[in-house]
């Protein structure tokens, strides 16, 4: 097993994962950062709902990491990619020397975490089904997935079996070698359904009905497929075929009516998705672009790969953050 735990970052995700592990019978100490989350917990339990019942259990939570009074042999870190790396940074204050962190997050954070306290020190965790916090301390999960868990150079470690052996209690779990090609693939994803829909407002079905849009989606995605296979990545596929909507940039009219045709589809099957970028930006809120787009942007200069589109994508999102932009379907109109 993992040890003791600290799971920092109690929203939606955080949150069902907190409450299944307690319910196995592990326990875990919660840091929620948030004074109205800690009090909720402690005054109603841990709540949540999955798809097959319902449960509330009691749990050890803390607003700070300090006042959870380490050590720990392990750190789930569950917060927003803005706040990981210095998240990670205290929290390694409280690890023993074989002690290490898990990154959650949406982007590619790992590397910066590794260089703030030794990528040694960093396991790999990508989450592959979503989960809403209704109110503090109440979760909910809302559609299946599978968790990808692995060390970042493909070895398969003690550790990294004990973290997975915990988070099977939240369902199934892919032990992957290849963690760097989980996380490209759904940084592809990430970078094209949460940034265009940030820009748009609208949900995925709106989108993707408008052949316009299917078109900077499928350029938003190729840009992140050619920069990972520049730098030597193998994309693994997570839920469908990480090449599905990957458009050569010499595809002819076939390919060109097929990948419109598929992104057709997908925004059919799931036209009521919406961006969780769009979200944190209707709540005024900084979002993780940096992690998502802008990162495929660094990573493309250094091997050379053009990506115009996500570079507009990241220049846009931040124009709305400032208040400089709002967020409305026209913005479509002055991407590359």
């Amino acid at each position: 097993m993992s040890g003791r735990i600290v799971i920092q970052g109690i929203g939606g995700i955080g949150g069902i994962i907190a409450g299944t592990l307690i319910d196995a019978g592990l326990r875990p100490a919660l840091v929620t950062n948030n004074a109205e989350i800690t009090e909720a917990i402690r005054a109603n339990g841990l709540r949540v709902k999955l798809p097959d019942g319902s449960f509330t259990v009691q749990a050890d939570v803390y607003t700070t990491l300090a006042e959870a009074k380490g050590p720990f042999d392990a750190a789930y870190l569950i917060m927003k990619a803005l706040g990981v790396v210095e998240a990670a940074t205290e929290t390694a204050k409280f690890l023993p020397p074989d002690g290490y962190v898990v990154t959650f997050q949406n982007g590619i954070v790992e590397d910066a975490v590794g260089g703030a306290i030794g990528i040694e020190r960093v396991v790999s965790a990508s989450i592959g089904w979503n989960a809403i916090m209704h109110r503090p301390g109440e979760y909910e999960r809302t559609t299946p997935g599978d968790t990808f868990v692995g060390e970042l150079d493909g070895t398969v470690t003690p550790r990294v079996r004990a973290v997975a052996e915990a988070l099977r209690h939240c369902g199934p779990v892919t032990l992957s070698t290849n963690m760097r090609g989980v996380l490209w693939s759904k940084l592809a994803i990430n970078c094209t359904v949460n940034s265009v829909g940030a820009l748009t407002g609208e949900t995925l079905g709106e989108m993707l009905a408008d052949p316009r849009i299917r078109r900077i989606f499928l350029r938003t995605y190729s840009e992140v497929v050619d920069t990972a296979e520049a730098h030597g990545f193998t994309l693994e596929r997570i839920a469908a075929n990480p090449k599905l909507l990957y458009l050569p940039k010499n595809a002819g009219f076939l390919t060109r009516y097929a990948k419109d045709f598929i992104a057709r589809m997908l925004g059919r099957k799931y036209k009521s998705a919406r961006s969780s970028t769009l979200q944190s930006l209707e709540r005024g809120r900084k979002t993780e672009v940096d992690f998502l787009n802008g990162y495929v942007c660094a990573m493309g200069k250094k091997v050379g790969i053009p990506t115009p589109v996500n570079a507009a994508l990241t220049r846009m999102i931040k124009e709305i953050e400032d208040g400089k932009r709002t967020i409305a379907k026209k913005n479509i109109a002055e991407l590359p």
